[in-house]
Protein backbone atom coordinates (compact mmCIF):
# COMPACT_ATOMS: atom_id res chain seq x y z
CA UNK A 1 0.00 0.00 0.00
CA UNK A 2 1.48 3.38 -1.01
CA UNK A 3 0.48 6.99 -1.31
CA UNK A 4 1.61 10.60 -1.28
CA UNK A 5 1.94 12.66 1.89
CA UNK A 6 2.50 16.44 2.07
CA UNK A 7 4.68 17.43 5.02
CA UNK A 8 4.47 20.73 6.86
CA UNK A 9 7.99 21.89 7.85
CA UNK A 10 8.17 23.44 11.30
CA UNK A 11 11.83 24.50 11.42
CA UNK A 12 14.62 25.24 9.01
CA UNK A 13 14.48 26.90 5.62
CA UNK A 14 11.05 26.31 4.03
CA UNK A 15 11.36 23.44 1.59
CA UNK A 16 8.38 22.20 -0.37
CA UNK A 17 8.41 18.53 -1.28
CA UNK A 18 6.18 15.48 -1.30
CA UNK A 19 7.03 11.94 -0.32
CA UNK A 20 5.95 8.75 -2.02
CA UNK A 21 5.43 6.28 0.79
CA UNK A 22 5.78 2.54 0.42
CA UNK A 23 3.55 0.97 3.01
CA UNK A 24 5.74 -2.14 3.23
CA UNK A 25 8.73 -0.15 4.48
CA UNK A 26 9.37 2.64 6.98
CA UNK A 27 11.62 4.26 4.39
CA UNK A 28 10.30 7.11 2.26
CA UNK A 29 11.75 8.16 -1.10
CA UNK A 30 11.68 11.89 -1.74
CA UNK A 31 12.35 14.15 -4.70
CA UNK A 32 13.29 17.71 -3.82
CA UNK A 33 14.46 20.67 -5.91
CA UNK A 34 17.69 21.29 -3.96
CA UNK A 35 18.47 17.78 -2.72
CA UNK A 36 19.09 14.75 -4.88
CA UNK A 37 17.18 11.52 -4.35
CA UNK A 38 16.96 11.08 -0.61
CA UNK A 39 16.06 8.41 1.89
CA UNK A 40 14.07 9.46 4.92
CA UNK A 41 13.44 7.73 8.21
CA UNK A 42 10.40 8.60 10.29
CA UNK A 43 10.83 9.10 14.02
CA UNK A 44 8.38 10.01 16.72
CA UNK A 45 9.29 13.19 18.58
CA UNK A 46 9.69 12.78 22.32
CA UNK A 47 12.33 15.01 23.91
CA UNK A 48 14.54 15.90 20.99
CA UNK A 49 17.46 18.03 22.33
CA UNK A 50 18.12 19.62 18.95
CA UNK A 51 14.63 21.14 18.88
CA UNK A 52 14.45 22.08 22.53
CA UNK A 53 17.83 23.79 22.70
CA UNK A 54 17.66 27.58 22.80
CA UNK A 55 20.65 29.87 22.42
CA UNK A 56 21.30 33.20 24.19
CA UNK A 57 20.78 36.23 21.96
CA UNK A 58 24.32 37.41 22.74
CA UNK A 59 25.76 34.30 21.09
CA UNK A 60 23.39 34.06 18.11
CA UNK A 61 23.14 37.62 16.91
CA UNK A 62 19.66 37.48 15.39
CA UNK A 63 18.27 35.19 18.07
CA UNK A 64 17.29 32.47 15.60
CA UNK A 65 17.63 28.75 16.10
CA UNK A 66 20.83 27.36 14.56
CA UNK A 67 21.20 23.57 14.68
CA UNK A 68 24.94 23.74 13.87
CA UNK A 69 25.63 25.95 16.89
CA UNK A 70 23.33 23.87 19.07
CA UNK A 71 25.27 20.78 18.04
CA UNK A 72 28.55 22.56 18.82
CA UNK A 73 27.36 23.19 22.36
CA UNK A 74 26.30 19.56 22.81
CA UNK A 75 28.23 17.21 20.52
CA UNK A 76 31.25 19.46 20.02
CA UNK A 77 31.89 19.87 23.72
CA UNK A 78 31.37 16.15 24.29
CA UNK A 79 33.88 15.21 21.58
CA UNK A 80 36.39 17.77 22.85
CA UNK A 81 36.15 16.40 26.39
CA UNK A 82 36.66 12.83 25.15
CA UNK A 83 39.76 13.90 23.18
CA UNK A 84 41.24 15.64 26.19
CA UNK A 85 40.59 12.82 28.62
CA UNK A 86 40.79 9.60 26.58
CA UNK A 87 43.04 10.23 23.55
CA UNK A 88 46.73 10.33 24.42
CA UNK A 89 47.65 10.97 20.76
CA UNK A 90 45.38 14.01 20.59
CA UNK A 91 47.06 15.56 23.62
CA UNK A 92 50.42 15.63 21.85
CA UNK A 93 50.87 19.17 20.59
CA UNK A 94 53.57 21.81 20.38
CA UNK A 95 54.04 24.05 23.41
CA UNK A 96 53.60 27.20 21.38
CA UNK A 97 51.80 30.52 21.72
CA UNK A 98 51.33 32.60 18.52
CA UNK A 99 52.59 36.18 18.40
CA UNK A 100 49.00 37.44 18.15
CA UNK A 101 45.60 35.96 18.98
CA UNK A 102 42.02 37.16 18.83
CA UNK A 103 40.61 37.44 22.36
CA UNK A 104 36.93 36.57 21.88
CA UNK A 105 35.94 37.79 25.35
CA UNK A 106 33.69 36.13 27.88
CA UNK A 107 31.32 33.32 26.81
CA UNK A 108 28.11 35.38 26.95
CA UNK A 109 29.31 37.59 24.11
CA UNK A 110 29.07 40.83 26.09
CA UNK A 111 32.64 41.84 25.13
CA UNK A 112 33.90 42.71 21.67
CA UNK A 113 36.75 40.63 20.27
CA UNK A 114 40.16 42.27 20.17
CA UNK A 115 43.61 41.57 18.77
CA UNK A 116 46.05 40.57 21.49
CA UNK A 117 49.84 40.74 21.26
CA UNK A 118 50.78 37.77 23.41
CA UNK A 119 54.36 38.92 23.90
CA UNK A 120 53.38 42.35 25.19
CA UNK A 121 50.51 41.06 27.32
CA UNK A 122 52.63 38.39 28.98
CA UNK A 123 50.34 35.46 28.17
CA UNK A 124 52.92 34.35 25.61
CA UNK A 125 54.87 32.86 28.50
CA UNK A 126 52.02 30.49 29.32
CA UNK A 127 52.99 27.37 27.36
CA UNK A 128 49.79 25.65 28.53
CA UNK A 129 47.61 28.33 26.92
CA UNK A 130 44.83 26.82 24.80
CA UNK A 131 43.55 28.44 21.63
CA UNK A 132 41.56 27.54 18.53
CA UNK A 133 42.64 28.05 14.92
CA UNK A 134 40.50 28.80 11.88
CA UNK A 135 40.83 27.26 8.41
CA UNK A 136 38.82 29.20 5.84
CA UNK A 137 38.68 30.32 2.22
CA UNK A 138 39.39 33.97 1.57
CA UNK A 139 37.48 33.77 -1.72
CA UNK A 140 36.81 36.89 -3.76
CA UNK A 141 35.08 38.86 -1.04
CA UNK A 142 36.79 41.83 0.58
CA UNK A 143 36.97 41.38 4.33
CA UNK A 144 38.57 42.84 7.41
CA UNK A 145 42.33 42.43 7.77
CA UNK A 146 45.00 43.78 10.07
CA UNK A 147 47.51 46.15 8.50
CA UNK A 148 49.87 48.79 9.85
CA UNK A 149 47.05 51.38 9.91
CA UNK A 150 44.49 49.20 11.73
CA UNK A 151 46.83 47.35 14.12
CA UNK A 152 46.29 49.66 17.13
CA UNK A 153 42.57 49.94 16.42
CA UNK A 154 42.16 46.15 16.41
CA UNK A 155 44.15 45.86 19.63
CA UNK A 156 41.65 48.24 21.24
CA UNK A 157 38.69 46.19 20.03
CA UNK A 158 36.84 44.94 16.95
CA UNK A 159 33.09 45.41 16.77
CA UNK A 160 31.37 42.09 16.09
CA UNK A 161 29.54 43.71 13.15
CA UNK A 162 32.89 44.60 11.51
CA UNK A 163 33.80 40.93 11.15
CA UNK A 164 32.67 39.04 8.07
CA UNK A 165 30.22 36.17 8.54
CA UNK A 166 32.90 33.46 8.64
CA UNK A 167 34.91 35.31 11.30
CA UNK A 168 31.74 35.98 13.31
CA UNK A 169 30.90 32.28 13.24
CA UNK A 170 34.48 31.42 14.27
CA UNK A 171 34.19 33.73 17.30
CA UNK A 172 30.84 32.21 18.27
CA UNK A 173 32.16 28.63 17.95
CA UNK A 174 35.32 29.48 19.91
CA UNK A 175 33.13 30.74 22.78
CA UNK A 176 30.79 27.76 22.50
CA UNK A 177 33.68 25.30 22.82
CA UNK A 178 34.94 27.07 25.93
CA UNK A 179 38.05 28.79 24.52
CA UNK A 180 39.07 32.40 25.03
CA UNK A 181 41.37 32.77 22.00
CA UNK A 182 41.31 32.01 18.28
CA UNK A 183 44.01 32.48 15.62
CA UNK A 184 42.80 33.89 12.28
CA UNK A 185 45.47 34.46 9.64
CA UNK A 186 44.23 37.72 8.09
CA UNK A 187 43.76 39.32 11.51
CA UNK A 188 46.81 37.94 13.33
CA UNK A 189 49.35 38.65 10.55
CA UNK A 190 49.99 42.25 9.43
CA UNK A 191 49.00 41.95 5.79
CA UNK A 192 50.91 44.92 4.35
CA UNK A 193 54.18 44.14 6.13
CA UNK A 194 56.44 41.81 4.13
CA UNK A 195 58.69 41.22 7.12
CA UNK A 196 55.80 40.37 9.45
CA UNK A 197 54.21 38.08 6.85
CA UNK A 198 57.45 36.17 6.26
CA UNK A 199 58.16 35.82 9.97
CA UNK A 200 54.63 34.79 10.94
CA UNK A 201 54.03 32.53 7.94
CA UNK A 202 57.19 30.64 8.86
CA UNK A 203 55.58 29.96 12.26
CA UNK A 204 52.25 28.74 10.91
CA UNK A 205 53.24 25.10 11.30
CA UNK A 206 53.73 25.69 15.02
CA UNK A 207 50.51 27.74 15.19
CA UNK A 208 48.39 24.84 13.97
CA UNK A 209 50.29 22.05 15.71
CA UNK A 210 50.09 24.04 18.96
CA UNK A 211 46.36 24.76 18.73
CA UNK A 212 43.87 22.85 20.85
CA UNK A 213 41.26 22.67 18.09
CA UNK A 214 41.03 23.60 14.41
CA UNK A 215 37.73 25.08 13.23
CA UNK A 216 37.28 24.28 9.52
CA UNK A 217 34.75 26.34 7.59
CA UNK A 218 34.07 23.75 4.90
CA UNK A 219 30.69 25.22 3.99
CA UNK A 220 31.94 28.78 3.33
CA UNK A 221 33.36 29.54 -0.11
CA UNK A 222 34.35 33.04 1.02
CA UNK A 223 34.29 35.22 4.11
CA UNK A 224 30.82 36.64 3.48
CA UNK A 225 29.02 33.30 3.61
CA UNK A 226 29.75 32.03 7.10
CA UNK A 227 29.44 28.36 8.00
CA UNK A 228 26.96 27.97 10.85
CA UNK A 229 23.92 28.95 8.82
CA UNK A 230 25.01 27.10 5.67
CA UNK A 231 23.87 23.70 6.85
CA UNK A 232 21.37 21.87 4.68
CA UNK A 233 18.65 20.71 7.10
CA UNK A 234 18.73 16.97 7.57
CA UNK A 235 16.19 16.67 10.38
CA UNK A 236 12.71 17.93 9.51
CA UNK A 237 10.03 18.06 12.20
CA UNK A 238 6.74 17.43 10.44
CA UNK A 239 3.02 17.51 11.05
CA UNK A 240 0.60 15.59 8.85
CA UNK A 241 -2.33 17.53 7.38
CA UNK A 242 -4.78 16.17 9.96
CA UNK A 243 -2.57 17.71 12.72
CA UNK A 244 -2.93 14.50 14.71
CA UNK A 245 0.41 12.93 13.80
CA UNK A 246 3.85 14.41 14.04
CA UNK A 247 7.40 13.16 14.09
CA UNK A 248 10.90 13.64 12.70
CA UNK A 249 12.10 13.07 9.15
CA UNK A 250 15.79 12.27 8.70
CA UNK A 251 16.95 13.17 5.21
CA UNK A 252 19.98 11.58 3.50
CA UNK A 253 21.41 13.08 0.33
CA UNK A 254 22.93 10.75 -2.26
CA UNK A 255 26.41 9.40 -1.46
CA UNK A 256 28.01 11.46 -4.21
CA UNK A 257 26.45 14.69 -2.99
CA UNK A 258 27.35 13.88 0.62
CA UNK A 259 31.01 13.42 -0.31
CA UNK A 260 31.08 16.70 -2.29
CA UNK A 261 29.55 18.58 0.63
CA UNK A 262 31.82 16.83 3.12
CA UNK A 263 34.89 17.76 1.09
CA UNK A 264 33.78 21.33 0.54
CA UNK A 265 35.68 24.09 -1.16
CA UNK A 266 38.11 24.28 1.75
CA UNK A 267 39.76 20.90 1.13
CA UNK A 268 40.84 22.07 -2.32
CA UNK A 269 43.08 24.76 -0.83
CA UNK A 270 46.84 24.14 -0.58
CA UNK A 271 47.30 25.97 2.73
CA UNK A 272 44.59 23.84 4.35
CA UNK A 273 46.43 20.53 3.76
CA UNK A 274 49.11 21.65 6.22
CA UNK A 275 46.60 23.18 8.63
CA UNK A 276 44.53 19.99 8.70
CA UNK A 277 47.50 17.63 9.04
CA UNK A 278 49.20 19.52 11.86
CA UNK A 279 46.04 20.04 13.94
CA UNK A 280 45.46 17.17 16.36
CA UNK A 281 41.69 17.80 16.34
CA UNK A 282 39.45 19.41 13.73
CA UNK A 283 35.77 20.30 13.93
CA UNK A 284 34.46 20.67 10.38
CA UNK A 285 31.29 22.52 9.42
CA UNK A 286 29.84 21.39 6.10
CA UNK A 287 26.46 21.38 4.42
CA UNK A 288 25.39 18.05 5.91
CA UNK A 289 26.39 18.58 9.51
CA UNK A 290 29.40 18.70 11.80
CA UNK A 291 32.29 16.26 11.61
CA UNK A 292 34.90 15.79 14.32
CA UNK A 293 38.19 14.38 13.07
CA UNK A 294 41.11 13.63 15.35
CA UNK A 295 44.04 11.25 15.48
CA UNK A 296 41.94 8.60 17.16
CA UNK A 297 38.64 8.69 15.33
CA UNK A 298 35.88 10.43 13.46
CA UNK A 299 32.45 11.44 14.81
CA UNK A 300 29.33 12.94 13.22
CA UNK A 301 26.41 14.88 14.63
CA UNK A 302 24.09 13.56 11.93
CA UNK A 303 23.26 10.15 10.54
CA UNK A 304 23.57 11.80 7.12
CA UNK A 305 27.36 11.85 7.46
CA UNK A 306 27.90 8.59 9.31
CA UNK A 307 28.95 6.43 6.35
CA UNK A 308 32.74 6.75 6.24
CA UNK A 309 34.35 5.75 2.95
CA UNK A 310 37.95 5.05 1.98
CA UNK A 311 38.54 8.60 0.79
CA UNK A 312 37.68 9.95 4.24
CA UNK A 313 39.87 7.36 5.93
CA UNK A 314 42.80 8.21 3.65
CA UNK A 315 42.34 11.91 4.35
CA UNK A 316 42.13 11.42 8.10
CA UNK A 317 45.30 9.30 8.02
CA UNK A 318 47.20 12.55 7.37
CA UNK A 319 46.59 13.52 11.00
CA UNK A 320 48.81 10.67 12.13
CA UNK A 321 51.81 11.81 10.08
CA UNK A 322 53.08 14.20 12.81
CA UNK A 323 52.90 11.35 15.37
CA UNK A 324 54.88 9.05 13.05
CA UNK A 325 57.49 11.73 12.40
CA UNK A 326 57.79 12.61 16.10
CA UNK A 327 58.90 9.04 16.75
CA UNK A 328 61.88 9.38 14.37
CA UNK A 329 65.22 11.10 14.94
CA UNK A 330 68.28 11.69 12.75
CA UNK A 331 69.86 8.63 14.38
CA UNK A 332 66.98 6.34 13.34
CA UNK A 333 67.76 3.45 10.96
CA UNK A 334 68.02 4.32 7.28
CA UNK A 335 64.88 2.29 6.61
CA UNK A 336 62.87 4.65 8.84
CA UNK A 337 64.23 7.72 7.06
CA UNK A 338 63.37 6.07 3.74
CA UNK A 339 59.77 5.64 4.93
CA UNK A 340 59.58 9.34 5.80
CA UNK A 341 60.78 10.28 2.32
CA UNK A 342 58.29 7.93 0.66
CA UNK A 343 55.49 9.53 2.70
CA UNK A 344 56.75 12.98 1.76
CA UNK A 345 56.58 12.16 -1.96
CA UNK A 346 53.08 10.77 -1.47
CA UNK A 347 52.14 13.97 0.34
CA UNK A 348 53.49 16.07 -2.53
CA UNK A 349 51.35 14.08 -4.98
CA UNK A 350 48.31 15.23 -3.00
CA UNK A 351 49.55 18.75 -2.29
CA UNK A 352 50.25 19.55 -5.94
CA UNK A 353 46.55 19.03 -6.76
CA UNK A 354 45.51 21.78 -4.36
CA UNK A 355 44.66 25.36 -5.30
CA UNK A 356 46.84 28.37 -4.52
CA UNK A 357 45.74 31.96 -4.91
CA UNK A 358 49.35 33.11 -5.11
CA UNK A 359 51.95 30.90 -6.83
CA UNK A 360 54.69 32.39 -4.68
CA UNK A 361 53.18 30.59 -1.65
CA UNK A 362 53.91 27.11 -3.05
CA UNK A 363 56.72 26.46 -0.54
CA UNK A 364 55.43 28.68 2.26
CA UNK A 365 52.13 26.77 2.44
CA UNK A 366 54.13 23.59 3.10
CA UNK A 367 56.83 24.96 5.40
CA UNK A 368 55.26 23.74 8.65
CA UNK A 369 55.28 20.14 7.46
CA UNK A 370 58.79 20.55 6.06
CA UNK A 371 59.96 21.84 9.44
CA UNK A 372 58.52 18.73 11.08
CA UNK A 373 60.36 16.43 8.67
CA UNK A 374 63.60 18.35 9.21
CA UNK A 375 63.27 17.96 12.98
CA UNK A 376 62.72 14.22 12.54
CA UNK A 377 65.50 13.57 10.03
CA UNK A 378 67.96 16.48 10.27
CA UNK A 379 67.96 16.44 6.46
CA UNK A 380 68.78 19.34 4.14
CA UNK A 381 65.68 20.90 2.57
CA UNK A 382 66.00 21.94 -1.06
CA UNK A 383 62.91 23.81 -2.26
CA UNK A 384 60.43 20.98 -1.68
CA UNK A 385 62.97 18.16 -2.04
CA UNK A 386 65.17 16.45 0.56
CA UNK A 387 68.89 15.88 0.02
CA UNK A 388 68.78 12.26 1.23
CA UNK A 389 65.91 11.57 -1.19
CA UNK A 390 68.00 12.44 -4.23
CA UNK A 391 68.07 11.27 -6.95
CA UNK A 392 64.67 9.55 -6.38
CA UNK A 393 63.08 12.95 -5.79
CA UNK A 394 63.85 13.92 -9.40
CA UNK A 395 61.29 11.44 -10.74
CA UNK A 396 58.30 13.79 -10.58
CA UNK A 397 56.18 13.97 -13.72
CA UNK A 398 54.05 17.05 -14.55
CA UNK A 399 50.57 16.36 -15.88
CA UNK A 400 51.04 18.87 -18.71
CA UNK A 401 54.08 19.52 -20.91
CA UNK A 402 53.61 23.26 -20.36
CA UNK A 403 54.44 22.93 -16.69
CA UNK A 404 56.91 25.62 -15.78
CA UNK A 405 55.69 28.85 -14.14
CA UNK A 406 56.65 32.15 -15.73
CA UNK A 407 57.43 33.37 -12.20
CA UNK A 408 60.54 32.01 -10.49
CA UNK A 409 59.30 29.69 -7.75
CA UNK A 410 62.10 27.12 -7.45
CA UNK A 411 64.96 25.54 -9.46
CA UNK A 412 63.71 23.58 -12.47
CA UNK A 413 64.76 20.27 -10.90
CA UNK A 414 62.20 20.77 -8.12
CA UNK A 415 58.48 20.03 -8.53
CA UNK A 416 57.87 23.42 -6.86
CA UNK A 417 58.87 25.14 -10.13
CA UNK A 418 55.54 24.06 -11.66
CA UNK A 419 52.82 26.62 -12.13
CA UNK A 420 49.85 26.35 -9.78
CA UNK A 421 47.53 24.78 -12.38
CA UNK A 422 49.86 21.82 -13.02
CA UNK A 423 49.67 18.84 -10.64
CA UNK A 424 52.62 16.46 -10.55
CA UNK A 425 52.90 12.74 -9.90
CA UNK A 426 55.67 10.78 -8.25
CA UNK A 427 55.82 7.10 -9.30
CA UNK A 428 54.84 4.78 -6.47
CA UNK A 429 57.44 2.15 -7.32
CA UNK A 430 60.59 2.17 -5.17
CA UNK A 431 62.61 -0.41 -7.14
CA UNK A 432 64.43 1.99 -9.46
CA UNK A 433 68.20 1.64 -9.86
CA UNK A 434 69.66 5.12 -10.27
CA UNK A 435 72.41 5.91 -12.75
CA UNK A 436 73.39 9.39 -11.57
CA UNK A 437 75.59 10.52 -8.70
CA UNK A 438 74.64 13.57 -6.65
CA UNK A 439 77.70 15.70 -5.94
CA UNK A 440 76.29 18.85 -4.36
CA UNK A 441 73.09 20.86 -4.00
CA UNK A 442 71.89 24.07 -2.44
CA UNK A 443 69.30 26.86 -2.54
CA UNK A 444 69.32 30.58 -1.79
CA UNK A 445 66.50 31.59 0.56
CA UNK A 446 64.24 34.54 -0.19
CA UNK A 447 63.45 35.55 3.39
CA UNK A 448 63.93 34.20 6.89
CA UNK A 449 61.94 30.96 6.56
CA UNK A 450 64.41 28.09 6.00
CA UNK A 451 61.54 26.09 4.47
CA UNK A 452 59.92 28.92 2.51
CA UNK A 453 60.56 30.87 -0.66
CA UNK A 454 63.82 30.61 -2.58
CA UNK A 455 65.47 32.92 -5.11
CA UNK A 456 67.99 30.50 -6.61
CA UNK A 457 69.28 26.94 -6.43
CA UNK A 458 71.59 24.41 -8.03
CA UNK A 459 72.03 20.65 -8.29
CA UNK A 460 75.44 19.27 -9.27
CA UNK A 461 75.47 15.69 -10.49
CA UNK A 462 77.36 13.22 -12.64
CA UNK A 463 75.73 11.00 -15.22
CA UNK A 464 75.45 9.87 -18.85
CA UNK A 465 74.13 12.48 -21.28
CA UNK A 466 73.09 12.01 -24.90
CA UNK A 467 72.60 14.86 -27.38
CA UNK A 468 69.16 15.35 -28.88
CA UNK A 469 67.48 17.25 -31.72
CA UNK A 470 64.26 19.28 -31.80
CA UNK A 471 61.64 18.89 -34.52
CA UNK A 472 58.38 20.79 -34.85
CA UNK A 473 55.52 18.32 -34.29
CA UNK A 474 53.20 20.39 -36.51
CA UNK A 475 53.26 23.93 -37.95
CA UNK A 476 50.64 25.28 -35.54
CA UNK A 477 51.59 23.32 -32.43
CA UNK A 478 53.72 24.74 -29.61
CA UNK A 479 55.01 21.21 -28.95
CA UNK A 480 58.47 20.17 -30.09
CA UNK A 481 59.46 16.55 -30.53
CA UNK A 482 62.86 15.43 -29.25
CA UNK A 483 64.99 12.71 -30.89
CA UNK A 484 68.35 11.18 -30.00
CA UNK A 485 70.80 12.76 -32.37
CA UNK A 486 72.80 9.63 -33.14
CA UNK A 487 69.98 7.22 -34.05
CA UNK A 488 66.99 9.53 -34.56
CA UNK A 489 64.95 7.58 -32.01
CA UNK A 490 62.05 9.56 -30.52
CA UNK A 491 62.57 10.52 -26.88
CA UNK A 492 59.64 12.78 -26.02
CA UNK A 493 58.19 16.21 -26.57
CA UNK A 494 58.28 19.57 -24.85
CA UNK A 495 56.18 22.72 -24.95
CA UNK A 496 57.82 25.67 -26.72
CA UNK A 497 56.32 28.61 -28.64
CA UNK A 498 59.48 30.52 -29.66
CA UNK A 499 61.91 30.36 -32.55
CA UNK A 500 63.39 26.86 -32.92
CA UNK A 501 66.62 28.27 -34.29
CA UNK A 502 67.15 30.16 -31.04
CA UNK A 503 66.78 27.11 -28.78
CA UNK A 504 70.00 25.97 -27.08
CA UNK A 505 71.03 22.31 -27.47
CA UNK A 506 68.87 19.70 -25.76
CA UNK A 507 70.26 16.65 -23.95
CA UNK A 508 68.85 13.59 -22.23
CA UNK A 509 70.30 12.67 -18.85
CA UNK A 510 70.05 8.98 -17.98
CA UNK A 511 68.41 8.82 -14.58
CA UNK A 512 67.38 5.28 -13.65
CA UNK A 513 66.24 1.86 -14.74
CA UNK A 514 63.19 -0.04 -13.57
CA UNK A 515 64.33 -3.70 -13.41
CA UNK A 516 60.79 -5.08 -13.47
CA UNK A 517 60.01 -3.38 -16.79
CA UNK A 518 63.55 -3.04 -18.16
CA UNK A 519 62.77 0.62 -18.85
CA UNK A 520 65.47 3.29 -18.86
CA UNK A 521 64.23 6.68 -17.72
CA UNK A 522 65.78 10.04 -18.44
CA UNK A 523 65.42 13.77 -17.85
CA UNK A 524 65.38 16.16 -20.79
CA UNK A 525 67.66 19.10 -20.05
CA UNK A 526 68.35 22.30 -21.96
CA UNK A 527 71.88 23.65 -22.15
CA UNK A 528 72.00 27.23 -20.84
CA UNK A 529 75.73 27.80 -20.40
CA UNK A 530 78.10 25.20 -21.82
CA UNK A 531 81.17 26.79 -20.24
CA UNK A 532 79.69 26.33 -16.76
CA UNK A 533 77.90 23.07 -17.67
CA UNK A 534 74.64 24.75 -16.62
CA UNK A 535 71.32 23.20 -17.64
CA UNK A 536 67.65 23.46 -16.81
CA UNK A 537 65.05 20.73 -16.76
CA UNK A 538 62.54 20.35 -19.59
CA UNK A 539 60.79 17.09 -18.78
CA UNK A 540 60.88 13.55 -17.40
CA UNK A 541 60.78 10.90 -20.07
CA UNK A 542 59.22 7.52 -19.40
CA UNK A 543 59.36 6.12 -22.92
CA UNK A 544 61.04 2.76 -23.50
CA UNK A 545 64.76 3.29 -24.06
CA UNK A 546 67.36 0.62 -24.64
CA UNK A 547 71.09 0.41 -23.95
CA UNK A 548 71.67 0.97 -27.67
CA UNK A 549 70.07 4.41 -27.40
CA UNK A 550 72.96 5.44 -25.17
CA UNK A 551 75.72 4.38 -27.55
CA UNK A 552 78.17 7.25 -27.69
CA UNK A 553 76.76 8.92 -24.58
CA UNK A 554 79.33 10.64 -22.41
CA UNK A 555 79.59 10.85 -18.65
CA UNK A 556 79.62 14.46 -17.57
CA UNK A 557 79.36 16.60 -14.48
CA UNK A 558 76.51 19.05 -14.98
CA UNK A 559 74.81 21.71 -12.90
CA UNK A 560 71.04 21.96 -13.09
CA UNK A 561 69.56 25.35 -12.28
Amino acid sequence: MGGTIAFKIQHGKPTAFTAEMDGTSPKIVVRCDKVEWCVLDVYTITNDPMLQYRLPVSSQQDGTFDPALASTLTNGRKWLKECKTAHAECRIRDKFVPTRLIDVGVPDGSENPKLLNTRQSGIGNDVELEYATLSHCWGQSKHITTDTDTLKKHEAGIAFSELNRTFQDAVVVTRALGFRYVWIDSLCIIQDSASDWQRESSLMGSVYSGGAINIAADAAEDGDQGFLSKRTPSCFPYTLPDNNSHGMLLMKASKRKRWVEYSGNLRRRAWVLQEYTLSACSIRYNMNGIVWECRCGCYYDSEVMSEENQLRRDTRALKNLPIQWHSISPSSPASKIFEVMALWRKLINEYSKKELTFEMDVLSALSGLASLVHTATGDQYLAGIWRSDLPAALQWVPETPDWRSTTYLAPTWSWAACKKSCPIVYPLSSTAQFKVKILDAGVTLDGDDPFGRVSDGFLKLEGLVQRGDFKKSSPDSPALEVYFQHNKRWVGYVQYDGDIAAIPPVWCLQLCIQPSALHLYGILILEEDRRESAFRRLGYETCLMTDADWDGAVKEVIVMK
